[in-house]
C-alpha cells in the first residue's frame, strides 16, 4: 500500500512539471516579443523653429504585427542639431501594448534656424572696491528655448584678479536644447570711481549688423545724468556736450568691435568753469 502511495505521488509530481513546463512553452509562444515597425517619410521634412515640437511627428507611423497601428504610442526622444544651418536629427519611440519599444532617427530642417545670441542690459563696466558679478549684465535668447540667461557661463581669460581696475578679457558661453554652443568673448572694464562724474546711458549695448550695414554711433546715444539732472541725448546733442567715439567699426568685415563712448558736459559761468564726463560702452557685431 505505502508503495502504491509512492508511486502515485511520483506520478503526481511528474504531471504538474509536464503542465508547469508546458505552460511556459505555451506562454513563450503566445507572449508578444517582437516591436512595432515605424515608418518614416520619403523626403526629409522641413519646419520652423516656431512649430509645436509634435509638428515633427508629421508623417511618421508606427505599425505592430499584434496591435496593428500604434501611431499614438509615438514620441519624440531627442532633438539635436547637426550644422548651423539648421539641419537637426530628430529621434522617435513607439511602443505596443507588450511594452516593446521601437526606435528610429532621421534628418529633418529648422528652415528659419539661428544661433542663440547674447544681449547686454548694461556696459560691462564697473567700479572698482566693489563686488559684482559679469553674469548680471549679460543674458541670452534662443529662437528655441526662449530666455536661456540662466545656461551662460563665464570664464575669464586673464591671469589677473578680475575685479582689478584695468581691462579683462571674459568668455561667455551659452549652450541651447540643441547642443549649439556659442561663445563670446568681451572686455570687462573696472574702473577707479573718481574717473567719471557723471552717467552716460546707452539705448542698446551689444548690437548685431548684417555685412554692409551702415553704422552712425551717435544714434545709440540715450541719457547723460550728473547731480540728479538727466539731460535726454537722444536726436543731437545740447549746447555744450561734446561726443568723442573710440574704436572703429568696420561694417564690411565680420567680427566683434568694442566702442567706447565719452560724452563731455562743459558747464560755464561767472563761478565755475568746469567739465564732467560720462562713460559707456557698445559692444557691435557685425555678422557674416
Amino acid at each position: 500500500m505505502r508503495k502504491k502511495t509512492n508511486i502515485l505521488l511520483l506520478i503526481l509530481i511528474l504531471a504538474c512539471m509536464a503542465v508547469f513546463l508546458g505552460y511556459r512553452a505555451w506562454d513563450a509562444i503566445r507572449t508578444d516579443t517582437q516591436a512595432p515597425e515605424i515608418s518614416l517619410g520619403a523626403v526629409s521634412p522641413e519646419f520652423s523653429v516656431t512649430d509645436p515640437q509634435d509638428t515633427l511627428l508629421q508623417g511618421v507611423t508606427a505599425t505592430d504585427k499584434q496591435d496593428g497601428d500604434v501611431t499614438a504610442s509615438l514620441v519624440i526622444e531627442n532633438v539635436s542639431l547637426l550644422d548651423s544651418t539648421g539641419l537637426i536629427s530628430v529621434s522617435y519611440a513607439a511602443f505596443d501594448n507588450a511594452g516593446n519599444v521601437a526606435k528610429a532617427r532621421q534628418e529633418a530642417r529648422y528652415i528659419d534656424y539661428t544661433a542663440p545670441r547674447f544681449t547686454l542690459s548694461a556696459p560691462l563696466l564697473y567700479r572698482s572696491g566693489t563686488s559684482f558679478d559679469v553674469l548680471n549684465n549679460i543674458g541670452a535668447t534662443d529662437m528655441v528655448d526662449g530666455d536661456i540667461q540662466h545656461r551662460i557661463r563665464a570664464t575669464s581669460m586673464d591671469n589677473t584678479t578680475i575685479t582689478s581696475a584695468g581691462t579683462h578679457d571674459v568668455q561667455f558661453q551659452v549652450t541651447n536644447s540643441l547642443g549649439d554652443t556659442v561663445t563670446l568673448v568681451l572686455p570687462v572694464e573696472v574702473y577707479t570711481p573718481q574717473t567719471y562724474a557723471a552717467t552716460l546711458t546707452l539705448n542698446d549695448y551689444l548690437v548685431c549688423l548684417n555685412t554692409g550695414d551702415s553704422f552712425k554711433p551717435a544714434s545709440y546715444l540715450d541719457t547723460f545724468s550728473l547731480s540728479g539732472t538727466t539731460t535726454p541725448l537722444q536726436g543731437r546733442l545740447p549746447s555744450g556736450y561734446s561726443l568723442q567715439t573710440v574704436g572703429d567699426v568696420h561694417t564690411n568685415t565680420p567680427g566683434v568691435y568694442t566702442v567706447q563712448y565719452l560724452v563731455t558736459y562743459k558747464e560755464n559761468s561767472a563761478i565755475t568753469d568746469r567739465t564732467y564726463t560720462g562713460y559707456s560702452k557698445l559692444v557691435v557685431i557685425v555678422e557674416g
